[in-house]
């Protein structure tokens, strides 16, 4: 299955903002997100939570940072990620969808800065597909602001994400020869912008002990939602899960 995975690896700042220098923590989860495929039926899969952040290295769930520059207000790091969106037909429930090339996840390689304001943080991160499944870009920009009240952080975020043509055509396009193949109308999309936003909980039980919920919304663009391979033209995705801090 692809698209849940692919969320998990959207959610990631979400739960990683407040993390503090030197701080590791591992968990586990349960992420729920209807697939925006056509034909796929689970919804709920389990996923682990891990998180480092040191004076230079970090791993923010299935990114691998390296901070070239840091300090209070301003990071600048270089990023290694897995980017798990995958789409395997032999998975899938729809006798078209069944006719169509797989598609594999990818390693991404790119950069990320973040800034920090008393009114908030900004993100703007780019990164490429180096193992040229795709050949495709992707970038992001977005808002969040972590929040106390009392014990309970919430960090509501908004922000929107790139994706360049040669990632939608590998992800949600579909060739001439799958049409043929399929039944299914040929689709070549462009690039695209996918806006979103997304609240996130964290509670300490414990001083160690923390329990973490998410809920993240999409509006899918046009180059996505119209494409024969999907049904949907949003997405939900809702996390829940817990974390040990060492």
């Amino acid at each position: 299955m692809s698209i849940e995975r692919k969320a998990i690896f959207l959610l990631t700042l979400s739960f990683m903002v407040n993390a503090t220098a030197s701080e590791l923590s591992v968990g586990a989860g349960a992420v729920y997100n209807e697939s925006i495929y056509r034909g796929y039926n689970e919804n709920t899969h389990a996923v682990p939570i891990i998180s480092y952040e040191g004076d230079s290295f970090y791993i923010r769930q299935t990114t691998l940072g390296y901070a070239l520059f840091k300090n209070k207000r301003d990071e600048i790091s270089l990023t290694g990620s897995w980017m798990p969106l995958k789409f395997d037909p032999a998975d899938n429930d729809d006798n078209a969808m069944k006719q169509l090339d797989k598609r594999e996840g990818s390693a991404m390689a790119g950069a990320a800065w973040y800034h920090h304001e008393n009114w908030g943080s900004l993100k703007v991160s780019a990164a490429a597909d180096i193992l040229d499944n795709s050949s495709g870009w992707v970038g992001e920009l977005s808002y969040f602001r972590p929040l106390a009240l009392g014990k309970l952080s919430i960090t509501p975020a908004v922000g929107v994400y790139y994706y360049d043509d040669a990632f939608n055509r590998y992800y949600y396009g579909v060739s001439s020869h799958e049409a043929r193949r399929s039944g299914l109308s040929s689709w070549s999309p462009g690039s695209s912008w996918m806006p979103y936003m997304g609240l996130t909980m964290k509670y300490p039980l414990t001083r160690n002990l923390v329990l973490l919920a998410n809920a993240t919304y999409s509006v899918l663009p046009d180059e996505i939602k119209n494409s024969p391979m999907v049904d949907r033209d949003d997405s939900l995705t809702l996390l829940a899960g817990v974390s040990w801090r060492f």
